[in-house]
């Protein structure tokens, strides 16, 4: 069976990439296309839905069509059809990024644990900078931003509808298979969706919940209508992730996407529409959001332990750091490092409670693995994609898509930045591949500003809704209305 999926896979995307190319009807170049495939084929049919060995690298179908858009990327630079773009301060950051990172794996035992550092390396963090560039370099267009957020946005509907069954224990309808029969038993019970983790699946809820947001301005009431059910959808996927981290993040991110566009009169509601449900549902909550059941093989009492084992992360990450405060142990090496400091008799902390586990922080698990180098350079990074976004943002000149494309790239760093405190979100390739993939498309679009000014896009894809239709769009998000 692998065998015949090896030769019909790559068989289906040349025909897919042939069919496309020749249908006119498709609003969208063939680039983007490609790199949006990465990021759906990776999230719903990668590693564990289908790889097959080849050499030291398994094939998965996400990794076959980053290989068809590197190729096709490739012909088309050798023809003269593409150029290779000039390094900005965001291509320098990842570039250093990367490169720290790669020494720092390389110069340690990067065959250790049947050489999952480099595994790390390569899958979580080198392919997600590729999709970065070609996103990047690949001259982008209003149209393809447009498929861009109709896509995510139905996949978002997708995922809020697993989620559901998920908590429901509706096996019988999830699909993929995986997500049910997976030996990967940790979090079974929330919503984990295709990632097998409810974070991920929260952040991925969070930006094709903005993505659905993208389209209010540009619909009729019956669309908006519609727009308020998915997002009700949605936001009940997002509980169903049972992860309290999710929820902030989803709320933040959802903050992000209404109150900057919003005026001040609208601001004023938005903040005592929110006092008010914070009020009425914090005597039911209160108590319950600290200790709940989540998992299903895991109890009330195991939840409680999960959030004092914090302090015990947080003790031995410290002690880890005072050692190697500048390289740190080695990137992917946590596993073993931190195994004589689980001994550790002065600390009066049961520490070897945290045997089992990984760093619950991003930035903690950078800090103890790549020392303050390896911290600073991706602190650098987050921040030069921050000040990208909300550059492309505050830009006026651009017409409405790409502007709203920085709002998303926002929400996805406030979401990586708060689940990123509770959670190591870089261990989980698609985390990290959204996030470049829109880095990139942020990078795109403020070195081709031109190409999404409001002078070159066409009339239609930024007009208000006709007088005969309700207006009910926040007024910021028409071009003619002044910013507060």
């Amino acid at each position: 069976m692998d065998l015949i999926l090896i030769i019909l896979i790559p068989i289906l995307i040349v025909c897919g990439c042939a069919w496309y190319r020749m249908n006119p009807q498709i609003p969208m170049s063939t680039m983007p296309a490609l790199l949006l495939g990465v990021v759906i084929a990776g999230s719903v049919f990668g590693h564990d839905f289908f790889h097959a060995p080849f050499g030291p690298i398994p094939i998965t179908l996400d990794r076959l069509l980053l290989l068809a858009a590197i190729a096709m990327f490739g012909w088309r630079w050798l023809k003269g059809r593409e150029d290779l773009p000039n390094f900005n301060s965001m291509d320098v950051a990842i570039f250093v990024w990367i490169v720290c990172l790669t020494l720092n794996t390389l110069s340690h035992d990067w065959r250790a644990m049947d050489k999952s550092p480099l595994s790390r390396l390569l899958f979580f963090n080198l392919l997600p900078v590729v999709v970065y560039f070609l996103a990047r370099s690949y001259k982008t267009k209003i149209g393809d931003l447009r498929v861009i957020a109709l896509v995510l946005g139905g996949f978002g509907v997708y995922l809020a509808l697993i989620a559901l069954a998920e908590i429901a224990e509706l096996y019988a309808v999830i699909f993929p298979r995986y997500i049910v029969t997976s030996e990967e038993s940790e979090f079974f019970g929330r919503g984990r969706g295709p990632f097998l983790n409810p974070v991920s699946n929260g952040i991925f809820l969070s930006v094709c919940m903005c993505c659905c947001w993208m389209w209010w301005p540009r619909l009729n009431r019956v669309g908006k209508f519609g727009l308020l059910l998915a997002g009700g959808l949605l936001s009940a996927g997002c509980f169903a992730t049972l992860t309290r981290s999710v929820w902030l993040g989803f709320i933040v991110g959802a903050g992000i996407f209404t109150w900057l566009p919003a005026s001040r009169k609208q601001r004023g509601a938005l903040v005592l529409a929110t006092t008010i449900i914070a009020i009425i549902a914090s005597p039911f909550i209160s108590d319950k959001i600290w200790a709940f059941k989540r998992d299903k093989y895991v109890t009330v009492a195991d939840m409680e332990q999960s959030a004092q084992l914090r302090e015990l992360f947080l003790t031995i990450a410290v002690d880890m750091f005072q050692d190697r405060p500048l390289l740190g142990c080695g990137f992917g090496q946590y596993t073993i490092a931190k195994r004589p400091y689980l001994q550790d008799p002065y600390s009066g902390q049961p520490l070897s409670l945290a045997k089992p586990f990984y760093q619950h922080n991003v930035f903690l698990a950078h800090l103890v693995e790549t020392g303050l180098v390896g911290l600073i350079t991706l602190l650098w990074v987050l921040a030069v994609i921050a000040y990208a976004s909300w550059s492309v943002w505050r830009d006026k000149s651009l017409d409405l898509w790409p502007r709203q494309f920085g709002l998303l790239s926002l929400v996805v760093l406030a979401h990586y930045f708060i689940s990123g405190m509770f959670h190591d979100v870089s261990i989980v390739p698609m985390n990290q591949t959204l996030l470049f993939f829109l880095a990139g498309i942020i990078n795109n679009i403020k070195n081709n500003g031109l190409e999404f000014s409001n002078s070159q896009s066409s009339p239609s894809s930024n007009d208000p809704v006709p007088a005969s239709q309700p207006d009910l769009e926040l007024p910021s998000f028409n071009q003619k209305t002044t910013f507060s």
